[in-house]
Formats: C-alpha cells, structure tokens, sequence
C-alpha cells in the first residue's frame, strides 16, 4: 500500500474525500427522493460513475485527468437537479402552495455545491509527484 501511494500529492487525497462525497451525496439524494417524480436518477448516476471513474483514474496514474472528470460529472448532476426542481422553486418562490423549503431540498443543493466547488478547487491541486 506504501508503494501505491508514495508519488501520490494532496489533490490526490481531495479526489478521493471527493469520491466519498460524491457517493453520499448520490445516496442522501436518492433517499430523500426516490419516491417523488421529481427524482433524477441519471444526476445520481452521474455523481456514482463520477466518483467510480475519478478514483479510478487516480489509481491508474491518470491522477490529471480525475479532477475533470468530477467537476464534470458533478456539474452535469448540478444542471440535472435544477430541471427536475425548478417547479419546486417558482412554487416556494412565488408561495402559491408552499412557503419554505424542505430541509431535504436544501441539503441536497448544499451538497452539491459543495462538491461542485471542492471539484473545482481540486483542479487545481497537484495530483501526482512529477
């Protein structure tokens, strides 16, 4: 294990808290919204396959490579939310039903952008000794 992780720097250690951030993120999504219509499984898939293909890569030696592959596929999920909520929103929004948000909705948005801003962060952060 030693030998794996001996050329390895912090981005690398970011993409995998990353992953594992991506992965509950995907889970506490899928259980405050599987059983709504306004549940989107391919953003939960595409934060799964994400964290997946990001560790991965940085396992492979293609450390580089694993911080873009998670902004994307985190900001792909981002965009995927926001369509199945925005009816949500204008109806909290303009108050004709509702008058707050549900604490499921704004966790589920906080931990996306989170991970969307440490992903972007990590782009940044060696991966790899050169």
């Amino acid at each position: 294990m030693k030998g794996i992780l001996a050329n390895k720097r912090s981005g690398f250690y970011v993409t995998m808290a990353l992953a594992i951030l991506s992965v509950a993120t995907a889970a506490f999504y899928a259980v405050s919204y599987a059983k709504y219509v306004s549940m989107s499984w391919p953003a939960f898939a595409n934060l799964v396959v994400g964290a997946i293909a990001a560790a991965a890569l940085a396992f492979a030696g293609k450390g580089k490579w694993a911080p873009w592959v998670q902004f994307a596929t985190i900001f792909n999920a981002i965009l995927l939310f926001v369509t199945t909520q925005y009816t949500y929103v204008a109806v909290v929004l303009v108050g004709i039903d509702l008058t707050e948000f549900s604490p499921q909705f704004v966790t589920s948005a906080a931990l996306l952008v989170v991970s969307l801003v440490i992903a972007i962060v990590n782009i940044y952060l060696k991966q790899e000794v050169e």
